[in-house]
């Protein structure tokens, strides 16, 4: 059935899903921690740093001479490790202040529909974003979780689903405007 057969027949076209649901601190740190270890794009982040500065280490061990391997080594092991534990601590900042912002709102509704998603709260306020906002989606065995960035990302509970098939209209949509990681 497509969007003309639905409005004329007065029928839920299958392309709109809908969501209700409080937001969980706890889903949105599971949604970090899959996102930082277990996708191409949230690795690829967090070890870019470590690569820019041992790829630095390397070019001062060849260029100046100075440096044997063991320093350099020495010098290395402790930034990386304060590297991979700042970048942890900025995305648990940054995951924690976006759900304060969502818990603000109280209980949301969030509707996918083929022009993007629309999350509004018990007040009616809310905001719409197209699918350009979050190129990525992946999911959990509680959550669907859209992100561009570390700074753009979406976590939409399952358990919100208002009807079984909203699972299935979400993942459609999903797989016809984002890239699966």
């Amino acid at each position: 059935m497509d969007m003309d057969q639905a409005g004329r027949t007065g029928a839920v076209a299958l392309d709109v899903a809908r969501f209700d649901y409080a937001p969980a601190a706890a889903d949105y740190d599971k949604a970090m921690w899959r996102f930082s270890l277990r996708t191409r794009p949230g690795l690829t982040g967090s070890l870019l740093l470590p690569a820019v500065f041992a790829a630095a280490a390397f070019a001062v061990r060849v260029v100046a001479w100075r440096f044997d391997g063991g320093q350099i080594l020495i010098a290395a092991v402790p930034c990386v490790i304060a590297l991979f534990a700042v970048r942890q601590w900025v995305r648990r900042s940054r995951a924690r202040a976006q759900y304060e912002d969502d818990a603000a709102r109280g209980t949301c509704r969030t509707t996918l529909t083929e022009e993007g998603l629309t999350t509004t709260g018990p007040d009616g306020e809310g905001n719409s974003v197209d699918w350009r906002a979050y190129p990525w989606w992946f999911e959990t065995p509680e959550l669907f979780v859209l992100t561009g960035s570390l700074e753009h990302v979406f976590v939409l509970p399952k358990r919100g689903a208002a009807a079984p098939e909203d699972l299935v209209r979400a993942r459609a949509l999903f797989a016809r405007h984002l890239r699966r990681i």
